[in-house]
């Protein structure tokens, strides 16, 4: 008996792109080895449907956070593991216990739940790790940072591969509109859990998911679609503009543990826009990409201000999780919560 969903065009898709994102044809698929996330919401089961294809290419993951009540907790991890036993694969959970933690609680929530999935993935010998990240998600994300400010790292949104840890997380849906993922589940007559928190209207997401994304959609059904080209197009020129500014601002600058440095003269010379993409690359290489989302082109604008202003005074400026310290002739990067013990 074939798998479940074996002929359908968006399962045969999600396998394309996920043998594409980890190591495409030259690897073997043994060699693909991944844990999927699983909510049990419909991205995530797609997803897991998708995978599960392949023999022996995945495990599920269920993460349960202490943010919801223990019967809507209790009954998405026993769909979770029903459709594992459905799919013919292992499944595995962790508990992320956030809701006391100061600080942002969706923030604390995800980094919590990649803390457990990296472990999960760990135990389970898989080099990757996936999301159902779909396209309707990179919209809300850009949409997020354009009314936060970010830059143009935080512009591109969310990438289809990031590292996590010693691992690869991957994001074979992000080019896939939820409406598609939905209506290939409705075809395989196959359920999916609901979300409660994902309709409270305290989080911004939430409301940019119910009152923002149903009026772009009536003005453009393609919207999410168009989301993410453009953030494909982004990450592209991103990429051109990392190799430029590794040959003419990395090269020359010096690297201690965690410390970048620049001669002044140096940044003073090239042109604002590369300065620019000083603070994501170094959240990217010495942070694991952690709080680059905080990045904003305000803060990018006032350091770059500062290190090109014929002032010698000795200045800070706090760049998301960076600390840019510019004296009269050098400027260096800290990690934020070691500037205090700069000199």
């Amino acid at each position: 008996m074939p798998p479940l969903g074996a002929d359908h065009p968006s399962v045969a898709r999600i396998l394309r792109r996920w043998r594409q994102l980890s190591g495409g044809r030259h690897t073997r698929d043994p060699d693909r080895k991944t844990l999927v996330a699983c909510s049990g919401g419909a991205d995530s089961v797609a997803l897991a449907i998708a995978l599960a294809q392949i023999p022996s290419s995945c495990v599920l993951a269920h993460i349960q956070h202490d943010m919801r009540t223990p019967e809507q907790a209790e009954h998405d991890r026993a769909y979770v593991e029903a459709l594992a036993k459905r799919l013919g694969v292992d499944c595995a959970f962790g508990f992320a216990a956030v809701s006391e933690e100061p600080g942002n609680l969706e923030a604390n929530a995800r980094e919590a739940r990649y803390q457990e999935l990296t472990r999960i993935a760990d135990e389970h010998a898989c080099p990757y790790i996936a999301t159902g990240h779909h396209a309707d998600d990179q919209l809300e994300t850009l949409l997020m940072h354009l009314m936060r400010g970010s830059g143009t790292r935080g512009m591109s949104g969310m990438r289809p591969t990031t590292p996590l840890a010693n691992k690869t997380l991957l994001r074979p849906l992000l080019d896939i509109p939820r409406n598609e993922i939905e209506t290939m589940l409705r075809e395989l007559d196959i359920a999916w859990c609901h979300d409660q928190t994902n309709d409270d209207p305290a989080y911004v997401r939430n409301r940019i998911r119910q009152d923002l994304l149903p009026l772009l959609r009536r003005l453009d059904p393609e919207i999410a679609r168009h989301a993410s080209q453009w953030s494909q197009d982004l990450v592209a020129m991103q990429e051109v503009m990392d190799e430029r500014v590794e040959a003419t601002l990395m090269e020359p600058c010096t690297i201690t543990d965690s410390q970048w440095r620049w001669s002044r003269e140096l940044l003073q010379a090239h042109p604002d826009i590369m300065l620019g993409y000083l603070p994501g690359l170094y959240c990217l290489r010495v942070l694991d990409n952690e709080g680059a989302d905080r990045i904003t082109r305000r803060a990018i604008d006032s350091w770059i201000r500062s290190v090109k202003s014929d002032s010698n005074n000795p200045t800070e400026h706090r760049i998301g999780p960076i600390v840019a310290h510019i004296r009269a002739h050098e400027v260096r990067f800290t990690p934020a919560e070691s500037s205090e013990l700069s000199t």
